[in-house]
């Protein structure tokens, strides 16, 4: 067992580690343990470190060898899972299988420098096991080498001949991908490889975290239906479905704020004692309706309401409060690129919602539109970098839909 190439690694990652019989100890940041291997992982190490063929892809984190190929897959539907298994097989006896990660696989990550980079929460992990064994009276405590190793799931692909004419990714990736879309048709599960993942982040930004104490029983009753779009918008784990639930709170009081302003316009008219039903007053009248009905028009729905429900100078003062936290201009660079389109953030009174409005309008058209109006980079795409610019505008939107409920509360005096 190559315990040795072990240690090695170990030792560069600023742990002290010693080959102890057929274990290791080990000692970081000043947790003393020892590291014992299970006979699987023992064949495992022996025969990766003597081999040859094994050659992994750091940044996309693809192990490939002569005759298969292996990914790192995400879950993306939040159902429980600990330890799937799936296998496909076609009539030239290749397989794709997705499940945990192989042990060389493992091994790869193990001297990877993603996994340099992530050995701070092993340390951590170490350290939390030794001090609990230690309250115990445990000195120097055993730990298994799965502890030192992170828990993946993978897809591989194997093929009985190493392929000749193509690489074993170009021959893979087609069927890795039918093999994904097949188990969320059949199985309700949706994965994705982690490579084809552009964006940041799956989660958008939350707030930070409120202040410890008690919790108060709110004195207003909120509405049931925008309450319901905004715990959708809270849960979701994807920027453009938090996005859209948010502006469903926006959205379901369009009519409400037309119909209202509508209302008052043609009141405004029919009350004035100096009505009458001749052609001059029902043309004043016909065109006070006109005038005041934007229900053939979403983006000046969506200004109304906005102008109805939000503070101007606090959707203001919530702008620069963001910007000075980011420590740029996240927001108020001038045309910015958003979906094919160029937009300013204007910050001027007066002028602070209609361009808030304006773009957040294009946005969620870019999100429930999937036409080919614009070059194909230009469009949204879920998982690529596209949505990184939904991630950017989710807390403007997120301000406005919470102004609207806080607006639209019945107040419990």
């Amino acid at each position: 067992m190559s315990l040795a190439c072990i240690v090695k690694r170990l030792t560069e990652l600023g742990c002290t580690a010693t080959v102890n019989g057929d274990g290791i100890d080990l000692e970081a940041d000043g947790a003393e343990v020892s590291i014992r291997f299970e006979a699987e992982w023992e064949a495992a190490i022996t025969s990766f470190y003597k081999a040859r063929q094994y050659s992994f892809d750091n940044e996309r984190r693809i192990l490939t060898s002569n005759r298969s190929i292996e990914f790192l897959a995400v879950r993306l539907d939040p159902g429980y899972f600990y330890q799937v298994e799936h296998n496909f097989n076609d009539a030239k006896g290749n397989t794709v299988q997705l499940s945990l990660a192989s042990k060389e696989y493992l091994l790869s990550y193990f001297e990877s420098e993603k996994y340099k980079s992530a050995f701070g929460r092993i340390k951590s992990r170490i350290k939390n096991r030794a001090d609990s064994r230690a309250r115990r009276g445990v000195h120097k405590p055993s730990l298994r080498f799965d502890d030192l190793i992170f828990r993946f799931h993978t897809m591989k692909y194997s093929v009985q001949r190493k392929p000749r004419a193509q690489s074993i990714h170009d021959v893979s990736i087609q069927p890795v991908k039918a093999c994904l879309f097949a188990l969320a048709y059949k199985k309700d599960e949706s994965w994705e490889l982690s490579h084809e993942i552009k964006s940041k982040g799956l989660n958008y930004p939350r707030a930070d975290e409120k202040a410890d104490g008690n919790l108060e029983i709110p004195r207003a009753s909120y509405d049931d239906a925008a309450v319901t779009f905004y715990k959708v918008a809270k849960s979701s784990q994807f920027p453009s479905q938090a996005f859209i639930a948010y502006y469903h709170i926006l959205e379901f009081h369009f009519l409400r704020v037309a119909d209202e302003s509508l209302f008052n316009a043609v009141c405004t008219q029919l009350n004035n004692p100096d009505f009458r039903s001749t052609y001059e007053s029902v043309t004043r009248l016909l065109a006070a309706i006109k005038r005041n009905d934007n229900t053939s028009s979403e983006k000046e729905m969506l200004l109304s309401v906005l102008r109805k429900y939000v503070a101007e100078e606090e959707f203001i003062e919530f702008i620069v409060s963001a910007e000075k936290i980011a420590g740029e201009c996240i927001f108020t660079k001038f045309k910015q690129p958003i979906f094919g389109e160029k937009f300013s953030f204007n910050l001027d009174k007066g002028h602070a919602l209609s361009s808030a409005s304006s773009i957040i309008k294009h946005i969620r058209n870019a999100l429930v539109h999937s036409s080919d109006r614009y070059a194909r980079e230009d469009c949204f795409l879920p998982l690529s970098e596209s949505e990184d610019l939904v991630v950017r505008y989710i807390p403007v939107v997120k301000f406005f839909a919470e102004r609207v409920i806080f607006a639209t509360a019945k107040r419990d005096l």
